[in-house]
């Protein structure tokens, strides 16, 4: 009987390995594009401010922000504009800033030489070198890059590293293109899934903005903001 079992144990052993080897060679593409284009991409990111992108959630969060030193993750800190800004907002904040692109983290630090910003050369789903607790993460323009079979992973992670009384802050991209999917490995997203993946995990979704314009005013790109908190959470 024993030896009938060994097959349907195999099975999800080789599942995984690919569903591992897929999603490595979907995050090198994405790598690969931002890599090439690291330049280009933080000098175009540079030139709109973090207030104006983040402006929704920033109305509701900013004076809870203000208020005291905080501890902020940044998770695809791309060119290091909104670590420089959430590092400014209070005297005693710091913040960590992860950037799996080294070639953008390398224009992320220079933009961020003089602010409390820590980088840190890390990506989702796992964070493995991130490491104790924050009281708001900030995931901007990084949803669509997870597959949806990871993200269940991702949100479990980012949990894991929000303090009890903090906030995550998403971004989602409501509109990828084909082209975009196959050289950015983009996936389409949803509030509906974040806020089912936020109730199985134990958290709560407290806050959806309407959709809103490119901050760059880029043609046809509309995001939303999502702010997230542990499950007895509310709003400031």
């Amino acid at each position: 009987m024993s030896g009938q079992c060994r097959p349907c144990h195999s099975q999800p052993t080789d599942l995984v390995r690919l569903f591992l080897f897929i999603f490595r060679l979907e995050r090198i593409v994405s790598l690969d594009y931002y890599q090439r284009h690291a330049t280009e991409l933080a000098t175009r990111y540079q030139q709109v401010s973090a207030r104006a992108v983040h402006g929704d959630w920033l109305t509701l969060l900013e004076p809870w922000l203000l208020a005291a030193p905080r501890r902020l993750l940044d998770v695809g800190a791309g060119s290091g504009r909104d670590a420089a800004f959430l590092a400014g907002l209070h005297q005693g904040n710091t913040v960590v800033a992860v950037e799996p692109c080294q070639a953008l983290a390398a224009q992320g630090q220079c933009h961020t030489c003089e602010a409390a910003v820590a980088w840190v050369n890390d990506a989702m789903p796992a964070l493995s070198r991130v490491t104790g607790t924050f009281d708001l993460i900030l995931l901007s323009a990084v949803w669509m890059h997870l597959p949806p079979e990871s993200r269940p992973l991702a949100l479990a992670r980012i949990h894991e590293l929000l303090s009890p009384d903090g906030y995550l802050v998403l971004s989602l991209r409501l509109t990828v293109s084909e082209l975009e999917m196959r050289e950015r490995a983009m996936y389409p997203v949803a509030v509906d899934e974040v806020e089912r993946l936020a109730l199985e995990g134990g958290m709560t979704l407290l806050h959806v903005s309407e959709p809103q314009g490119d901050a760059l005013a880029r043609s046809g790109l509309s995001w939303q903001s999502l702010i997230i908190g542990g499950e007895y959470v509310r709003l400031p």
